[in-house]
């Protein structure tokens, strides 16, 4: 998977993430870790501030969704350890 296929899946899985609050907790049941590594990495990343120039909605949306996800616990999650994972399940 490119980068930029990669950033695609984390934004759409963050975007469900916000009216669908479960969305992450879900997909560690489901061991859906490319998904799941895609959505905490641009958690862990943070949304690039150059995006509210370029489209203001995208970003706004990718920032309540991380903050929801930081307020919810996901923010600790191990990227490592989840692209261990995705790794050996691929």
């Amino acid at each position: 998977m490119t980068a930029r296929e990669e950033w695609v899946l984390g934004v759409s899985v963050l975007q469900t993430f916000l009216s669908d609050h479960l969305l992450l907790g879900r997909l560690m049941a489901e061991r859906s870790y490319a998904e799941l590594y895609a959505a905490a990495r641009l958690i862990h990343d943070d949304v690039d501030p150059r995006l509210a120039l370029t489209d203001p909605h995208l970003y706004k949306t990718l920032r309540d969704a991380i903050t929801l996800a930081h307020i919810k616990g996901y923010g600790g999650l191990d990227l490592h350890a989840i692209k261990r994972l995705r790794d050996a399940h691929t």
